[in-house]
């Protein structure tokens, strides 16, 4: 055999071993290789089911009136926003093809969670998430050895927990149409603010009210948000039947008998915050005591010094 053949022998060797450790350690494609997640998945998602190892099961749906998280209210821009990306996602980049990778690129049936979107029970996507790299979330199909790389803005949120999916907004309140508020504590009225019609002064039990304090009451009650959700054993130990503090707020055009809107708040449960919730909805939040003392406060705090 001459050099000159060996010399071929040698450089076809060496081309197909290159070859073998690509296909062990992951390499690069064109797009007419990747996963073309966003194909499988339409714009009119009513249904998403996100598996995390260890975690509940998450259910997103979408209803008339919004979507939900495990049956409570979601964050729908959210929800809206993740499921337009999804149908607008480019084809995921192919990294790697053996499953000696998954567990690095975190994409083992024990540590990705598993997105199935569409339809319960009959998905048009089911795909598992894994960790995230410097261009991107780690993606792969369930049943399938290949792992690709897609953005992660659009994918990140499917990686988060019932938490991170759930509406935190108690209340919005139009401020403007807002004349009267009661803060009771216990059985006792703590402070009864008013504002006359055509007016534009609050008072409280009668007297001039501060206008600073209740700048910053009124900019509390237009858009109250918790700052997270209790543990079931703090909401099922709480006493909303017998509140520590109740506000109640009437609107114009509303029954002056009846609150429009009534709050709740409970403490003393060796929380470090306030838990509270609406009359009319029994979803606990949690908020800073900053903001419940001063939804809370007395007539002697509102009135003008």
């Amino acid at each position: 055999m001459s050099r000159r053949q060996l010399g071929w022998i040698f450089g076809l060797v060496v081309l197909l071993l290159a070859g073998w450790l690509l296909t062990l350690v992951g390499g690069e494609t064109g797009t007419d290789e990747g996963l073309d997640l966003g194909a499988r998945i339409g714009p009119d998602v009513a249904y998403l089911r996100i598996d995390r190892p260890g975690d509940p099961t998450i259910e997103l749906v979408r209803r008339s009136d919004g979507w939900t998280v495990n049956g409570y209210p979601a964050r729908d821009s959210l929800v809206d926003a993740t499921v337009t990306g999804l149908d607008a996602l480019p084809p995921g980049r192919l990294i790697a093809r053996s499953p000696a990778n998954h567990a690095r690129l975190g994409l083992t049936a024990e540590s990705a969670a598993r997105v199935q979107v569409g339809p319960a029970g009959r998905p048009e996507a089911d795909f598992l998430v894994g960790g995230a790299g410097a261009d991107g979330r780690f993606v792969r199909l369930p049943d399938a050895d290949e792992a690709y790389v897609v953005p992660a803005e659009v994918i990140d949120p499917l990686a988060g927990d019932e938490t991170h999916w759930r509406d935190f907004m108690i209340a919005r309140v139009d401020t403007a149409a807002l004349h009267r508020i009661m803060i009771r504590r216990g059985e006792q009225v703590a402070a009864e603010m008013e504002r006359p019609a055509g007016g534009a002064a609050w008072t409280v039990n009668g007297a001039p009210a501060d206008s600073a304090v209740m700048r910053s009451y009124l900019m509390v009650l237009s858009r109250l948000e918790a700052m997270g959700f209790p543990a079931d054993s703090f909401v099922y130990a709480a006493d909303f039947e017998h509140p520590m503090a109740t506000v109640n707020l009437y609107l114009d055009g509303g029954d002056p008998r009846a609150p429009d809107i009534s709050l709740l708040f409970s403490t003393g449960l060796e929380h470090p915050d306030v838990l509270v919730r609406r009359a009319d909805d029994p979803i606990v939040y949690a908020i800073d005591r900053r903001r419940a003392n001063l939804l809370t406060t007395t007539a002697e705090r509102l009135r003008a010094r």
